[in-house]
């Protein structure tokens, strides 16, 4: 017999979680509630305006945003089973308001609350599942308005998203987004902007108003991004330097101190488009009091080619990644990339891969049926790139006794729609497998995975 003393959202947690077995019941009670908000005769887009931004006096302005996401995951196997597997499947809602008051040309706050809760998983919360109560970015922006150009230097918590998103992304697809306690000074012209910036991570906690301060963590760097005319392209030069007290590769455990350079060529023209970049990493990784010289790399070439008269509008698409491996556990360096705070997802919608010791070929096509609706099929065939370093598993797990056999991970192919009804309303779907390489099912004990995720999003 239930308790009638026990706690309301124990209570209710208990509840959602009998429904997981039927887990699209939560995600169709979602979706049914948005599409009845959609049609509501109240609802406008041109009423949005009126609340969202309001002058306080001649100099100040308060404006608003939000979103509100309701997502389902279910896998039949969780990670692969490369920590035991078995069936999972969550239900994740994500709200957040943000608060910006621009006060004059010179000054401007913004703040972010948030909230992130999910249904228990069968196989385990993630870190990232739950964060009650949160403040997700709040900063001052100091503006510097010039003929020339705008300088501002932002102080607090804020998300930092530059240019690929392969380095330094959002973790949007996660139900917490990645911010940092950060400063950063950033000049903007028309054409050009820099960006110089020195943080820390947040540390997620799963109750309210408890995010703190990851100083495990480091992360400064230097971004610069200008046009080239000729080649109706644009170029991205950085720099980072990154610190954590507790890195994992195959080799071993330890601290690391690691320095990237690189560069990034992107652009599009007469329906080509293209996404290339580069980097180079050095530093110290010290394992068990040991010290090791830091040497690694990654290259990838994007490509694609839209058909713009074609029914549909197919666009064929092609990518190729190359993130180093680690040559030889005991010669004194190590070969793995790392890519420090990447976009997720980065291959597919299940978020399973980290961009380490890792070459994957990537076609892809891209259906456009309609305006607001897009489909896209794709199919990602990986290897490692050194056969004495590991697969890893996002973010930056290394896979127990998968240095054995051949270098090859597998397959995975997914389906992903897209539909936006409304400016303020995006619908996801996407299904993918990973169909598992045998060497990997033989010596790591990893078995095929097939996934599901299902999302509506309101925003305004």
């Amino acid at each position: 017999m239930q308790q009638v003393n026990e706690p309301l959202n124990k209570r209710l947690n208990k509840q959602l979680h009998k429904l997981q077995p039927q887990g699209w019941l939560p995600a169709f009670i979602a979706a049914t509630a948005l599409s009845t908000f959609v049609h509501s005769p109240y609802v406008h887009a041109e009423t949005l305006p009126a609340w969202k931004q309001i002058a306080l006096t001649d100099n100040a302005t308060l404006s608003f945003d939000g979103s509100l996401r309701e997502r389902y995951e279910w896998s039949d196997q969780r990670d692969l089973a490369a920590h035991g597997g078995g069936r999972d499947s969550t239900f994740m809602q994500r709200f957040l308001l943000g608060s910006k008051l621009d006060y004059g040309h010179y000054l401007s706050t913004y703040v972010q609350l948030g909230s992130s809760i999910a249904t228990p998983r069968d196989q385990g919360r993630k870190p990232t599942d739950d964060d009650h109560a949160y403040v997700g970015q709040g900063y001052i922006d100091l503006k510097l308005p010039t003929d020339a150009g705008l300088g501002t230097l932002r102080v607090g918590r804020q998300e930092i998203p530059l240019g690929s998103l392969h380095l330094m992304g959002t973790r949007d697809g996660a139900n917490v987004r990645r911010s940092f306690d950060a400063v950063r000074a950033s000049w903007a012209t028309p054409k050009n902007r820099v960006d110089a910036f020195i943080g820390h991570p947040v540390n997620i906690k799963k109750g309210s108003f408890d995010d703190d301060t990851d100083n495990s963590q480091k992360i400064w760097g230097l971004y610069a991004t200008t046009p080239v005319a000729p080649l109706a392209s644009s170029i991205d030069l950085y720099t980072f330097g990154f610190e954590n007290n507790d890195s994992t590769y195959t080799q071993g455990s330890g601290s690391e101190r690691r320095y990237t350079v690189g560069s990034r060529i992107f652009g599009g023209a007469s329906g080509f488009d293209w996404d290339n970049e580069a980097a180079y990493q050095f530093g110290e990784f010290s394992p068990n009091g040991a010290s090791r010289t830091i040497r690694a790399w990654s290259a990838s070439a994007h490509a694609g080619y839209t058909a713009s008269t074609w029914m549909w509008r197919p666009r064929f698409g092609g990518k190729m990644g190359i993130a180093s491996g680690d040559k030889n556990p005991r010669d004194g360096e190590l070969n793995t990339f790392n890519a420090m705070y990447p976009k997720l997802p980065y291959l597919t919608e299940n978020g399973l891969v980290a961009p380490a010791n890792l070459i994957d070929i990537h076609p892809s096509v891209t259906l456009t049926p309609t305006d607001t609706l897009s489909v896209d099929l794709s199919w990602d065939a990986m290897w490692r790139q050194q056969k004495q370093d590991g697969f890893y598993l996002g973010p930056m797990k290394p896979v127990k006794n998968s240095t054995q056999g051949s270098r090859f991970i597998g397959n995975q192919y997914q389906i992903s729609t897209q539909w936006t009804p409304e400016k303020w309303l995006q619908f996801k779907f996407a299904y993918a497998y990973f169909d598992v390489s045998h060497s990997l099912e033989k010596h790591a004990d990893l078995e095929d995975m097939n996934f599901i995720m299902t999302s509506a999003t309101l925003s305004f």
